[in-house]
């Protein structure tokens, strides 16, 4: 018995109601692409998704009916519906939502006739094939192939095929050979919406690397302002401590206060500025022992100087010889120019 002209099928207006009663129920909710999923793939998808994520495989003319009987901020979806789209609802937040969309995408192979929608570059090296037949295959693909050592290799890194070109068979079929996926296969986020806020792609994808990077660099930004704030908390607490111990530490050695805990070192000090006094005076006026230290300083001091003087002079030698070689220039250009 054919239709009644004019009547809308019972199995529309149950799924209109069902696409509905989705958007309600759940806090998020949207659409996203799976043009190119095989079947096996998205059946894939939807079971190890289940218990996170709803997908429901609509007619877009449905879709639309449902969005526009919602009203309100709904119909903000209506400019993402193209293609063939999948509703997708789920109480995950959007970015986490849209992180578990995009890991449905697999590595696949160009097909013949296609239009890459990526610039595709086979890179020199060698590959696992014997010779044989294959190598004219590869080739056929544009592939600069050749036989070294017994196996076939690439000779040169080439681009087979650009973005927006419609790929050869021969291509696909060389780059199939070489196992070479250029692209990922799988749902492709339209938008989502939160609250009734839309979310593009673009407002989703972070680079989670980036982000915790950035976020290093505040904290220590931050660990750095309340140390030198003097700010205490349970992460600055114990290097204002050592802060403290340093500056007071330096504090007693400068003012010759003694502690047990400088006493050490104002003896080294006051050793050092001992000698410094001794080396001033005349030979007569000191013993062996006070020779004998002097003129071991004395000795790494003048090691030290020629270091330096040796340095300038290689310095002042560089300085000289590029001044030579200007002038050498500038002489060319005389007769020359």
């Amino acid at each position: 018995m054919s239709a009644v002209r004019g009547k809308v099928p019972q199995w529309k207006i149950e799924t209109v109601e069902e696409i509905k009663r989705m958007f309600q129920e759940y806090p998020v909710v949207g659409i996203a692409g799976f043009r190119g999923v095989p079947s096996s793939q998205f059946q894939t998808i939807r079971r190890e998704m289940k218990d996170e994520v709803m997908l429901r495989v609509v007619k877009n003319t449905l879709l639309r009916l449902a969005l526009e009987s919602l009203g309100g901020d709904f119909k903000k979806l209506e400019d993402h519906i193209e293609d063939q789209v999948v509703v997708v609802t789920s109480k995950l937040n959007p970015f986490k939502l849209f992180k578990k969309l995009e890991g449905t995408k697999e590595p696949s192979p160009l097909k013949p006739n296609q239009i890459s929608p990526v610039d595709v570059v086979v890179e020199a090296g060698p590959t696992n094939f014997p010779p044989g037949p294959i190598l004219g295959e590869i080739q056929a693909g544009g592939i600069p192939a050749a036989i070294e050592k017994g196996k076939i290799v690439v000779k040169n890194t080439v681009t087979v095929v650009r973005a927006g070109e419609v790929v050869r068979p021969e291509v696909a079929r060389a780059l199939n050979l070489l196992e070479i996926r250029p692209i990922k296969i799988g749902l492709e986020t339209k938008a989502l919406m939160e609250n009734g806020i839309l979310f593009r792609p673009d407002d989703l994808a972070i680079d989670e690397a980036k982000v915790f990077e950035e976020f290093v660099e505040a904290a220590n930004r931050a660990l750095n302002l309340a140390v030198n704030a003097a700010y205490v908390t349970g992460e600055t607490a114990e290097i204002l401590i050592q802060k403290a111990f340093m500056d007071a530490k330096n504090l007693a050695l400068i003012a010759g206060i003694f502690e047990k805990d400088v006493i050490e070192d104002l003896i080294s000090k006051a050793y050092t500025e001992m000698l410094s006094i001794a080396s001033l005076l005349s030979e007569e006026a000191l013993d062996e022992d006070l020779k004998t230290k002097i003129g071991s300083v004395t000795q790494v001091k003048q090691i030290t100087t020629e270091e330096e003087e040796e340095r300038e002079e290689e310095k002042k030698d560089e300085e000289e010889e590029e001044k030579s070689e200007e002038s050498a220039f500038e002489g060319l250009g005389a007769l020359f120019g």
